[in-house]
This record gives C-alpha cells, sequence and structure tokens, in this order.
C-alpha cells in the first residue's frame, strides 16, 4: 500500500463508526477502498439513505442508500463493485469507465456479469449512455489501466482485437513467453512497458525474452509512458506492422 492508500484507510476506519445506520463509503472512496483505478479524491464520499444528512467537514453526501447495493471492505460498509462502477458514471469517461470495468473484472471477477446487469437495471441513470457503451467494450484478461487505454486506441485506429496477456510458443510448441497483447495470425507481438520493466534486473529479462520472441520470427514492439504524450507515432508504427505481416 502506497503511503496515500494508509492515510486514507486511517481516515475511513476513524469516520466508520460515526457514520449514520445503513450508511456506505461510495464513489471515489469505495473505488479506493476496492483498490480500484479511479481519479484520486481526497473528500469521503458516503452515500446515506433518504431523509438522513451527514454534515462533517471532508465529507460528501449522496443521497438513496436504499437503492444501492452494499459490501464490506475490511468490515467497512462500501458499496459494491458494480454499485460503486455505476454511480461514478455521471464524472468519468467512457474509457475511464471501460477500464474500471476491465479492472473489476480481472480482481474480482465474480462481478463481471453484474456490470452489464446493473447498466440494463438503471435505464434513467445519470452517464447511462457511457456506461452502456462501456459495457460493450470491456474485456477479461486486462492486467493494468494502461493496457485497457492502449487497448481502446487500437480498437479506435480499426485494428484487429489482439490477445491479451497471452501465451505465445514457437513452432516447436516450446514456450516463448507471456505478452500484453498478440496478433496471432500476423505474428505481431506488442508490450507496454510500464515503469518496474526499467529496473535492471527486469530490463535484462525483457531482453532475452523478447530476443527469443524475435528469433522465433515474431515481430515485437515495445511502447511505454512517453508514448502516451503523443500516440500517434505507435500506432502508425503498429498498423504498418500489422499491415505488413498480414500479406
Amino acid at each position: 500500500m502506497t503511503a496515500r492508500d494508509l492515510e486514507l484507510a486511517a481516515r475511513v476506519a476513524a469516520h466508520a463508526g460515526l457514520l449514520p445506520p445503513g450508511s456506505a463509503f461510495s464513489h471515489n472512496t469505495a473505488a479506493a477502498l476496492l483498490r480500484l483505478p479511479a481519479p484520486e479524491d481526497d473528500r469521503l464520499h458516503v452515500t446515506v439513505p433518504d431523509g438522513v444528512r451527514i454534515r462533517r467537514r471532508g465529507i460528501v453526501e449522496h443521497r438513496g442508500m436504499q437503492r444501492r447495493q452494499v459490501g464490506f471492505v475490511d468490515d467497512i460498509p462500501a458499496t459494491s463493485p458494480p454499485q460503486t462502477w455505476l454511480d461514478l458514471a455521471p464524472t468519468l469517461s467512457r474509457d475511464e469507465l471501460v477500464i474500471l470495468g476491465d479492472a473489476i473484472i480481472h480482481a474480482l471477477p465474480e462481478h463481471g456479469a453484474a456490470l452489464a446487469a446493473i447498466a440494463a437495471a438503471n435505464p434513467g441513470a445519470r452517464g447511462i449512455r457511457r456506461l452502456r457503451e462501456a459495457v460493450e467494450l470491456i474485456r477479461p484478461g486486462v492486467l493494468s489501466p494502461q493496457e485497457t487505454l492502449w487497448r481502446l486506441r487500437f480498437r479506435a485506429a480499426g485494428f484487429a482485437e489482439p490477445e491479451l496477456n497471452a501465451n505465445v510458443h514457437d513452432d516447436e510448441g516450446n514456450w516463448l513467453a507471456m505478452v500484453d497483447f498478440v496478433w496471432r495470425a500476423e505474428r505481431v507481438v506488442v508490450e507496454y512497458d510500464g515503469d518496474y520493466h526499467f529496473t535492471v534486473e527486469q530490463r535484462r529479462h525483457d531482453q532475452v525474452r523478447r530476443r527469443a520472441l524475435r528469433a522465433a520470427g515474431w515481430t515485437v514492439i515495445e511502447i511505454n509512458g512517453a508514448d502516451n504524450r503523443d500516440p500517434a507515432p505507435a500506432i502508425r508504427a503498429i498498423g504498418h506492422v500489422l499491415s505488413r505481416r498480414a500479406v
């Protein structure tokens, strides 16, 4: 846990016993408690039953707890992952909702079917159009928000959907690596290198693994956080390789 996570957990624990009966932490606070990617917010978000008020500095009050799904995180009442996803729909973009949905079905796969169900059950919810679009774009097997972001960029560029975090073998069936994105027919691999890939040991490991992939006839393209400032060159490079290898 980061220092910020620990600080949030301490503040939540300090306020939990002061909440009105039937209340629960929600929105950004619930996402943080559930270790799900959502915009940071130093305020505590609490949903209370209709007719109940909570007035404390640093707390954002929401109404309608009776109509929300609630669970517990370490004995702390918090809205369920699908409910938290629905509650954040008014403030998140479609892509942010996909990132959050991908994270839910990766970390908490038992809630996967509930995302489509809660969107269908709340046709009048704020942000429902973005939510319904996001439902169609959520995929299993995504391990990080950056993988979701690049997967959506590939889709916007018109690429066929890659396999996600898939195993690759050589022509004799020997395992070579598990890779972030693979277009198997074109024998193209794209790897997103987060910060930990730039440690000495991980870089050595990556070089050996990717050398084996290239020796087996796979094209490997590496992308990283610097590409987020201007994704277009990376998208063009990947598109060029995919079209060339498809011939």
